[in-house]
Protein backbone atom coordinates (compact mmCIF):
# COMPACT_ATOMS: atom_id res chain seq x y z
CA UNK A 1 0.00 0.00 0.00
CA UNK A 2 2.90 2.36 0.65
CA UNK A 3 4.22 1.66 -2.84
CA UNK A 4 1.13 3.13 -4.42
CA UNK A 5 1.03 6.25 -2.29
CA UNK A 6 0.82 9.25 -4.55
CA UNK A 7 0.24 12.92 -4.28
CA UNK A 8 -3.57 12.54 -4.31
CA UNK A 9 -3.45 10.30 -1.27
CA UNK A 10 -1.35 12.89 0.55
CA UNK A 11 -3.88 15.61 -0.24
CA UNK A 12 -6.73 13.38 0.93
CA UNK A 13 -4.91 12.55 4.18
CA UNK A 14 -4.15 16.23 4.81
CA UNK A 15 -7.80 17.09 3.99
CA UNK A 16 -9.08 14.50 6.47
CA UNK A 17 -6.77 15.82 9.21
CA UNK A 18 -7.84 19.42 8.48
CA UNK A 19 -11.52 18.39 8.45
CA UNK A 20 -11.13 16.61 11.80
CA UNK A 21 -9.38 19.67 13.29
CA UNK A 22 -12.08 21.92 11.85
CA UNK A 23 -14.87 19.76 13.33
CA UNK A 24 -13.07 19.74 16.68
CA UNK A 25 -12.61 23.55 16.60
CA UNK A 26 -16.25 24.18 15.69
CA UNK A 27 -17.44 21.74 18.37
CA UNK A 28 -15.17 23.34 20.94
CA UNK A 29 -16.36 26.85 20.13
CA UNK A 30 -20.05 25.96 19.85
CA UNK A 31 -20.46 23.38 22.61
CA UNK A 32 -17.62 23.12 25.07
CA UNK A 33 -16.72 26.81 25.46
CA UNK A 34 -20.33 27.95 26.20
CA UNK A 35 -20.80 25.06 28.65
CA UNK A 36 -17.61 26.03 30.46
CA UNK A 37 -18.76 29.67 30.65
CA UNK A 38 -22.19 28.57 31.89
CA UNK A 39 -20.60 26.34 34.54
CA UNK A 40 -18.41 29.18 35.74
CA UNK A 41 -21.42 31.57 35.86
CA UNK A 42 -23.47 29.04 37.85
CA UNK A 43 -20.60 28.50 40.30
CA UNK A 44 -20.36 32.27 40.79
CA UNK A 45 -24.13 32.49 41.29
CA UNK A 46 -24.09 29.65 43.82
CA UNK A 47 -21.28 31.33 45.71
CA UNK A 48 -23.25 34.59 45.76
CA UNK A 49 -26.39 32.83 47.05
CA UNK A 50 -24.40 31.04 49.75
CA UNK A 51 -23.00 34.37 50.95
CA UNK A 52 -26.49 35.91 50.95
CA UNK A 53 -27.89 32.92 52.84
CA UNK A 54 -25.14 33.20 55.44
CA UNK A 55 -25.80 36.94 55.82
CA UNK A 56 -29.53 36.31 56.15
CA UNK A 57 -28.99 33.60 58.75
CA UNK A 58 -26.77 35.89 60.80
CA UNK A 59 -29.20 38.80 60.48
CA UNK A 60 -32.29 36.64 61.06
CA UNK A 61 -30.89 35.24 64.30
CA UNK A 62 -30.62 38.76 65.66
CA UNK A 63 -34.09 39.70 64.36
CA UNK A 64 -35.67 36.50 65.70
CA UNK A 65 -33.97 37.06 69.04
CA UNK A 66 -35.35 40.61 69.23
CA UNK A 67 -38.82 39.47 68.13
CA UNK A 68 -38.76 36.67 70.67
CA UNK A 69 -37.78 39.08 73.46
CA UNK A 70 -40.62 41.42 72.46
CA UNK A 71 -43.10 38.55 72.37
CA UNK A 72 -42.01 37.16 75.73
CA UNK A 73 -42.38 40.64 77.21
CA UNK A 74 -46.05 40.61 76.15
CA UNK A 75 -46.82 37.43 78.12
CA UNK A 76 -47.79 38.25 81.71
CA UNK A 77 -47.14 35.95 84.65
CA UNK A 78 -50.80 35.61 85.67
CA UNK A 79 -54.10 35.13 83.89
CA UNK A 80 -55.46 38.56 84.95
CA UNK A 81 -58.79 38.39 83.14
CA UNK A 82 -59.79 41.69 84.69
CA UNK A 83 -56.84 43.38 82.95
CA UNK A 84 -58.00 41.99 79.61
CA UNK A 85 -61.56 43.19 80.25
CA UNK A 86 -60.35 46.65 81.27
CA UNK A 87 -58.04 46.90 78.28
CA UNK A 88 -60.78 45.82 75.86
CA UNK A 89 -63.16 48.37 77.40
CA UNK A 90 -60.57 51.16 77.01
CA UNK A 91 -59.95 50.21 73.39
CA UNK A 92 -63.71 50.15 72.77
CA UNK A 93 -64.25 53.58 74.36
CA UNK A 94 -61.42 55.09 72.29
CA UNK A 95 -62.90 53.60 69.11
CA UNK A 96 -66.56 54.50 69.86
CA UNK A 97 -67.52 50.83 70.01
CA UNK A 98 -69.82 49.35 72.62
CA UNK A 99 -69.04 45.87 73.94
CA UNK A 100 -72.22 43.81 74.27
CA UNK A 101 -70.70 40.56 75.56
CA UNK A 102 -67.33 39.14 76.48
CA UNK A 103 -66.83 35.62 77.77
CA UNK A 104 -64.16 33.02 78.40
CA UNK A 105 -64.43 29.98 76.16
CA UNK A 106 -61.73 27.78 77.68
CA UNK A 107 -58.17 27.35 78.90
CA UNK A 108 -55.41 25.29 77.32
CA UNK A 109 -52.04 24.51 78.88
CA UNK A 110 -49.01 24.14 76.60
CA UNK A 111 -45.75 22.69 77.93
CA UNK A 112 -42.70 24.11 76.15
CA UNK A 113 -39.15 22.98 76.72
CA UNK A 114 -36.48 25.54 75.96
CA UNK A 115 -32.72 25.38 76.13
CA UNK A 116 -32.52 26.72 79.66
CA UNK A 117 -35.67 25.52 81.34
CA UNK A 118 -39.13 24.26 80.53
CA UNK A 119 -42.03 26.67 80.76
CA UNK A 120 -45.76 26.39 80.76
CA UNK A 121 -47.76 28.81 78.69
CA UNK A 122 -51.50 28.87 79.16
CA UNK A 123 -54.00 30.07 76.61
CA UNK A 124 -57.42 31.47 77.38
CA UNK A 125 -59.91 31.81 74.58
CA UNK A 126 -62.37 34.71 74.70
CA UNK A 127 -65.42 35.67 72.65
CA UNK A 128 -66.37 39.32 72.31
CA UNK A 129 -69.50 40.84 70.74
CA UNK A 130 -69.45 44.55 69.94
CA UNK A 131 -71.54 47.11 68.10
CA UNK A 132 -70.45 50.26 66.26
CA UNK A 133 -72.05 52.90 64.10
CA UNK A 134 -69.55 52.65 61.22
CA UNK A 135 -66.73 50.57 59.80
CA UNK A 136 -64.08 53.11 60.79
CA UNK A 137 -64.88 52.55 64.47
CA UNK A 138 -64.58 48.77 64.00
CA UNK A 139 -61.28 49.27 62.18
CA UNK A 140 -59.93 51.48 65.00
CA UNK A 141 -61.08 48.90 67.56
CA UNK A 142 -59.36 46.02 65.74
CA UNK A 143 -56.17 48.10 65.40
CA UNK A 144 -56.29 48.73 69.14
CA UNK A 145 -56.65 45.01 69.82
CA UNK A 146 -53.74 44.30 67.49
CA UNK A 147 -51.54 46.86 69.28
CA UNK A 148 -52.48 45.53 72.69
CA UNK A 149 -49.83 45.32 75.41
CA UNK A 150 -50.63 41.62 75.85
CA UNK A 151 -49.93 38.84 73.42
CA UNK A 152 -53.28 38.23 71.73
CA UNK A 153 -54.11 36.04 68.75
CA UNK A 154 -57.27 36.78 66.77
CA UNK A 155 -58.81 33.41 65.95
CA UNK A 156 -62.02 34.50 64.23
CA UNK A 157 -63.63 37.74 63.10
CA UNK A 158 -67.26 37.99 62.04
CA UNK A 159 -68.96 41.23 61.00
CA UNK A 160 -72.56 41.85 60.06
CA UNK A 161 -73.91 45.16 58.87
CA UNK A 162 -77.46 46.36 59.27
CA UNK A 163 -78.88 49.68 58.11
CA UNK A 164 -77.85 51.51 61.26
CA UNK A 165 -75.18 49.44 63.05
CA UNK A 166 -72.29 47.08 62.47
CA UNK A 167 -72.06 43.98 64.66
CA UNK A 168 -68.66 42.49 65.36
CA UNK A 169 -67.89 39.13 66.91
CA UNK A 170 -64.27 38.20 67.52
CA UNK A 171 -62.75 35.17 69.12
CA UNK A 172 -59.26 35.79 70.47
CA UNK A 173 -56.71 33.95 72.57
CA UNK A 174 -54.74 35.57 75.36
CA UNK A 175 -51.57 33.98 76.67
CA UNK A 176 -50.07 33.96 80.16
CA UNK A 177 -47.29 32.08 81.94
CA UNK A 178 -48.32 29.34 84.29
Amino acid sequence: MIKHWNQNHTYIAIGIVVAILLIYGITYLNLIKPLQAETKAIETEISMYEKQLQNIKNGMEEEVSDDLKNTVAKIPESKSTDTILTEMQEIAVNANVSIEYIGVSGEITVQQEGEEESSIIKENSYTLDATAADLDAIHIFLDGVKKSERLLRLDAINMEQSESDIYLTITFTAFHAG
